[in-house]
């Protein structure tokens, strides 16, 4: 391993030598888990948009044929249109031909045909760079000095531009254009990885609990969408991305207990193509806004030190169903609230007077059942509550199983089942302009 890493820091060197200034090292690749280069080399092609260009693997045992690496770089070509191919074998440099069918040696890699400098268009691309950034900013935080238990850097990390251009201030002081909406996209996903990966992980839902929460408020989009405990903004930005996507006029509001979380979620808000407040807040200890969606998931496993007192006049100090009391407080008339919450909350005795008080006065359209794994981080089952403030009516009951992201994924036969009950009979006019 010690060689291997060695091998790849002289690869690394090399390309660099010969212009490459984007270069990733064993990159997570979205939607291909399995396949990972050794480094991959980003250049731009002739409509000056920053694409994969060239690929080395870097092999420190003996080959006796160098063309047994021939089919890691034409998977390369095929999955990532990559132009140049090299393998590096015990220090030897090789290039496959344009068809990835043979090697040859040569004394190192070629300059790009059009240089470094481009347009990052690519979302993956787009997050590893800011989430290098990141850490890099972590990393000069924490050896200053500073004694905390997570290190955050300033919101400003994630807004960037020079010139007029949006893009990627990169830590050995470079810059990288970035395409706006792939920028505004990059810079959520880069939070959302970046938070769950600290010391004191930053638990959130996975994307397809986002996307789903977002299908299932979609007819209700308009005025005012609420998450008052919104972490890395992931069901704001999904929910705004269909209100966009739909041309609804909405405004967008979140609070965050954590400052430097809400200050690096508001940076990100700051590009986003609807108005969006992120403010640092207790939500247990502020008035909210009225809503008329509310989005979110609240802390797992939180215990208020206060009592809260809920609307059928109990008390509780667990964080969950007070946060559900609170959203649903939050509610204007004819709105809705989707939680992805603690499985609990649904059969424990201590919360059946409240559930009835809920069932009683408000409209508790669907309870969508999810097993462990679905809130990232955790062993906790969960669940989707989706309640209107309407006349109460019947319920949908849903526990998913295994497969539950395939179910839950867009058009997946679960979600669109969901959605067929609880918006059955929602022929609401919305009550906001379109943009």
């Amino acid at each position: 391993m010690p060689n291997h890493r060695s091998d790849i820091a002289e690869v690394r060197a090399a390309m660099r030598a010969v212009g490459y200034t984007i270069l990733q090292v064993e990159p997570r690749l979205e939607n291909l888990s399995n396949f990972r280069p050794d480094v991959l080399a980003w250049a731009s092609n002739a409509d000056g948009e920053l694409v994969p260009w060239a690929v080395v693997e870097c092999k420190t045992k003996k080959l006796r044929q160098p063309e047994l690496v021939l089919p890691s770089l034409a998977g390369s070509r095929d999955l990532l249109g990559t132009l140049e191919h090299y393998a590096v074998i015990n220090g030897q440099w090789f290039k496959a031909d344009r068809g990835v069918r043979s090697l040859q040696p040569v004394d190192g890699p070629t300059p790009p045909e059009h240089g470094s400098q481009g347009l990052v268009t690519d979302r993956s691309l787009a997050t590893s760079l800011l989430v290098q950034r990141l850490w890099f900013e972590a990393d000069r935080l924490r050896n200053s000095g500073v004694s905390a238990d997570r290190y955050f850097p300033s919101g400003d990390v994630l807004t960037s531009s020079r010139n007029g251009r949006p893009g990627i201030e990169l830590p050995d002081g470079g810059f990288v254009p970035v395409r706006a909406d792939v920028l505004w996209r990059a810079k959520r996903d880069a939070l959302t990885e970046f938070a769950s990966r600290g010391r004191h992980r930053e638990f959130s839902s996975p994307r397809v609990v986002a996307s789903a929460v977002s299908a299932l408020v979609e007819k209700h989009l308009a005025g005012t969408v609420l998450d008052p405990f919104c972490g890395t903004g992931s069901f704001l930005w999904t929910a705004l991305d269909r209100a966009a996507e739909q041309g609804v006029a909405a405004e967008f509001i979140g609070y965050e207990f954590d400052a430097q979380l809400a200050e690096l979620a508001a940076g990100i808000g700051r590009d986003a193509p609807r108005h969006v407040v992120i403010e640092k807040g207790d939500s247990f200890q502020r008035d909210l806004a009225d809503a008329d969606v509310v989005v979110t998931a609240p802390p797992v496993g939180l215990s208020l030190a206060d009592r809260h007192l809920l609307l059928d006049g109990s008390t509780t100090s667990d964080g969950n169903v007070a946060a559900l009391d609170k959203c649903v407080r939050a509610l204007k008339p004819g709105g809705r609230a989707v939680l992805h919450i603690a499985h609990s909350f649904t059969f424990a005795d201590r919360y059946a007077a409240y559930r009835r008080f809920l069932a009683e006065n408000f409209h508790v359209a669907a309870l969508i059942g999810l097993p462990a794994g679905a809130i990232t981080g955790t062993g906790v089952r969960s669940v989707l509550v989706v309640i209107d403030r309407t006349e109460p009516a019947e319920t949908l009951v849903a526990h998913l199983g295994e497969d539950w992201e395939t179910q839950l994924g867009p058009e997946g036969p679960g979600l669109n089942a969901v959605l067929e009950f609880v918006d059955a009979e929602d022929d609401r006019p919305r009550t906001a302009g379109r943009s």
